[in-house]
């Protein structure tokens, strides 16, 4: 028998965060030199992703001094969500993938069918600057506190309930494996749909800029 490479399953990604269409490109900066931002995730989001294996913390820079501008940055470069491609501020995708022994003969062994779950949260990060006034700092770190703990919730959601996939491939057939797994993923991916729904994209958890 040989082992089967890790086999690419669904990719699902939820998203948070609202505001205005896109505007223009004269978004108002800042003159004075920006301060190098942190490379690290907040201790925030650590703590909410504790224990989770492979999630990758990726970052988008907006500059701005005033909650204006903040908000103009953030609707001119923020990413869009895969399902609706609609603009948002943050952005998560979790992944899992799966292999098990199979055979040249087209055999299986689901019994030993393994999954590995990875995850990418894309979340936004301003470039404070000695003219950003504290107030504003102040409620960008409330806001972007509230979008790590929406996002991070998808992740653990889906990280806590991925034995459900593995179950879903070890109950199956060598024919119906794939789709018996990617079924099990649509059901995960359900929660995050519904979870969004129910906070609107975390507005009700507090997600909201300015």
């Amino acid at each position: 028998m040989r082992l089967a490479l890790f086999l690419p399953a669904l990719l699902l990604a939820a998203a948070c965060g609202q505001g205005d269409p896109a505007p223009a490109d004269n978004i108002s900066r800042p003159t004075a030199q920006p301060a190098a931002p942190l490379a690290a995730p907040a201790q925030s989001l650590q703590a909410s992703l504790a224990g989770i294996t492979n999630v990758d913390i990726q970052y988008y820079d907006v500059s701005g001094n005033s909650l204006f501008e903040i908000r103009r940055a953030l609707n001119r470069v923020r990413p869009r969500d895969p399902n609706d491609g609609l603009g948002v501020d943050a952005l998560a995708g979790w992944y899992i993938e799966w292999r098990w022994p199979s055979g040249a003969d087209g055999s299986c062994d689901l019994s030993r069918a393994e999954i590995r779950f990875s995850a990418t949260i894309r979340m936004p990060r301003l470039v404070e600057t000695p003219q950003t006034p504290p107030a504003v700092r102040m409620r960008w770190r409330t806001y972007v506190a509230a979008l790590e703990r929406h996002e991070a919730t998808h992740v653990r959601h889906a990280w806590e309930n991925r034995q459900i996939v593995l179950d879903a491939l070890r109950a199956s057939s060598c024919a119906n494996a794939v789709r018996d797994g990617q079924a099990a993923i649509r059901r995960l991916g359900q929660h995050d749909r519904d979870y969004d729904q129910r906070t609107r994209h975390g507005l009700t958890e507090g997600a909201h800029f300015p």
